[in-house]
């Protein structure tokens, strides 16, 4: 998997918990391989795992890209502190890198930043969710279209958040997969392309960074004091992460292919 760097948190992050923690590749690849390395019980027993899983980071705010998608069998695009219509030009670049993916019809996965990403590369609209922040621990509940694509279907499921923007317009071709009352569209996707997620399934790995992030939001004032309170509070709750990557896999797999 080509994993699409959105953000460098070592930039955010003291050095030491760094070291610790390391940036999303390392808690992709760790999120990944806890599931993978436990796949007889998480995933469903006739579901055959890749003999092996694999992920090779690019720094996309240095505007680095695989030379060839064509070696990869997937990408996905991580979180940033970033909003995709900051006009930046390493996010202008991905946008047109997301643009072209679509026509190639690479299967990409996006999460948080990288799902909001999508959507506004794609047609869609983002910016900031008027119905305010989401941070730590959140619920969203499948919609129709969810019960139809997931595998097993939930009825709800609970992800580590951090993020002040909401996408208010799907693309076209896009379904709505989950919901909550503060950002309606909690999981998109669009058959045998993509698949993405609000919420952060690597951070629910390793909450010591999300935990660093809102201090960091506290610093920089970017998110209300009692949000960040309940948010520290909140941090250590159970989270369904391990089912939200089980998806993953199954979209990289192609067993969603025949959804709707």
């Amino acid at each position: 998997m080509a994993v699409l760097e959105c953000e460098r948190l070592q930039e955010h992050l003291a050095p030491a918990v760094y070291a610790r923690t390391g940036g999303y590749l390392q808690l992709l690849q760790q999120a990944f391989s806890h599931v993978y390395a436990h796949a007889s019980s998480i995933l469903h027993p006739q579901i055959n795992v890749p003999p092996q899983l694999s992920f090779t980071g690019f720094d996309v705010k240095a505007e680095e890209y695989p030379t060839n998608i064509g070696d990869f069998d997937g990408v996905l695009i991580t979180g940033s502190l970033s909003g995709v219509y900051d006009g930046e030009p390493w996010i202008q670049r991905l946008l047109h890198e997301i643009e072209e993916l679509d026509k190639k019809k690479v299967k990409t996965v996006g999460i948080s930043f990288g799902h909001q990403a999508i959507a506004q590369a794609l047609g869609g609209h983002v910016t900031r969710n008027p119905k305010g922040s989401e941070v730590s621990v959140r619920k969203a509940w499948l919609t129709k279209a969810g019960e139809q694509v997931f595998l097993p279907s939930l009825k709800e499921f609970r992800l580590h958040y951090h993020h002040n923007d909401a996408i208010l317009k799907l693309p076209p071709g896009f379904l709505n997969l989950a919901s909550n009352n503060v950002t309606e569209f909690q999981s998109i996707y669009k058959r045998q392309q993509f698949l993405t997620f609000c919420g952060h399934p690597d951070y629910s790995n390793n909450i010591e960074v999300l935990e660093k992030l809102l201090e960091y939001d506290r610093e920089k004032l970017w998110v209300p004091e009692q949000l960040i309170e309940h948010g520290l509070a909140t941090l250590a709750q159970p989270t369904d992460y391990e089912w939200v990557i089980k998806q993953i896999l199954l979209f990289y797999m192609g067993h969603f292919d025949k959804s709707p």
